[in-house]
């Protein structure tokens, strides 16, 4: 059960009325992959923020500095005038209020200003406003190249005549284009965000008493490696996957599930990128799973000696 006075109760309200709001305005925008960032950072952050009032740390409103109520207020406000204003025209502004708001939240909560927790909340804020900058600046060029041939040649050992030309992939009844919207860009920036919730959230286990916990910032960058690695194969069995699909336009009900737009980008474009966000989990509970393995056999008396004479 969780334990939260009345304040706790009325922040953790407040956040989830935020973030619904803000993903419904993301789904009725057609902005699915967005959705889907902002729907991690909010989880995280609330997360993050409970574990904060279930340690009994969040301090009173008559008790927080000057600095903290008047910075958490402004950006909660803040939070609030961009709601207002979306609901008449969508406003880019819409991305930062994870970030507002759970660093107002956090504020408001007692958290001090260079606690370890306020900058995990600050980071998990900033997943959605770095996917839209790396949908933005990221030059999809090569990735589209590297996209093309890989899926050529997994069509060509699936026994399609296919080769790819460029961002082409060549087919005997069609061409398909490797665009923006089919090198996974998106994907691979859910997967690297689902590995920073992942490394803030479960910290990598200690190796044993006498052994220091590794660092989170070595685990991170080898997890973000594998959530790349994961989130290009799974985007690429999607594209082999068009060449199966069926072009003809206006499919509906369970023919849309052999549809091309439907796994272009529709729904089933969606499913693959919460495949390869699944996997990445996966990945990490393997790693946290053979980390406390070895941490027990370290704990056993003489295990060491044995293993190293």
């Amino acid at each position: 059960m969780i334990r939260a006075n009345g304040e706790g109760w009325a922040r953790l309200t407040l956040l989830v009325s935020l973030a619904a709001s803000q993903l419904t305005l993301l789904v009725r925008a057609d902005f699915a992959a967005f959705a889907i960032m902002a729907s991690l950072s909010w989880l995280a952050g609330a997360l993050l923020l409970l574990e904060w009032e279930e340690q009994g740390s969040s301090l009173p409103l008559s008790r927080l500095s000057r600095a903290s109520l008047l910075a958490g207020l402004l950006l909660l406000l803040w939070s609030l005038l961009v709601l207002s204003r979306v609901g008449r025209l969508y406003d880019p502004l819409l991305h930062l209020l994870p970030l507002a708001a759970l660093a107002g939240l956090a504020l408001l909560s007692g958290i001090p200003w260079r606690s370890a927790v306020l900058g995990k909340l600050m980071l998990i804020g900033s997943l959605l406003p770095a996917q839209v900058l790396i949908n933005r600046f990221l030059p999809d060029g090569p990735i589209a190249t590297v996209t093309a041939r890989v899926s050529s040649l997994l069509l060509w050992a699936l026994g399609r005549q296919a080769f790819a030309d460029g961002h082409l992939i060549v087919l005997p009844e069609r061409n398909m284009l490797v665009g923006s919207s089919c090198t996974g860009i998106n994907t691979m920036a859910l997967c690297l965000a689902a590995a920073v919730v992942l490394v803030i959230l479960l910290p990598p286990p200690s190796r044993g008493p006498s052994h220091s916990r590794p660092s989170s910032w070595r685990a991170g960058l080898i997890l973000a490696a594998a959530a790349l690695v994961v989130s290009f194969m799974v985007n690429t069995v999607r594209i082999v996957l068009l060449a199966y699909t069926d072009v003809t336009p206006g499919l509906t009900g369970l023919a849309q599930w052999r549809s091309f737009d439907f796994w272009h980008d529709g729904l089933g474009s969606n499913l693959f990128s919460l495949l390869a966000m699944s996997l990445v989990c996966l990945v990490w509970v393997a790693v946290q799973e053979l980390a406390l393995r070895q941490a027990r056999f370290l704990e056993v008396p003489g295990a060491a000696e044995n293993r190293h004479p």
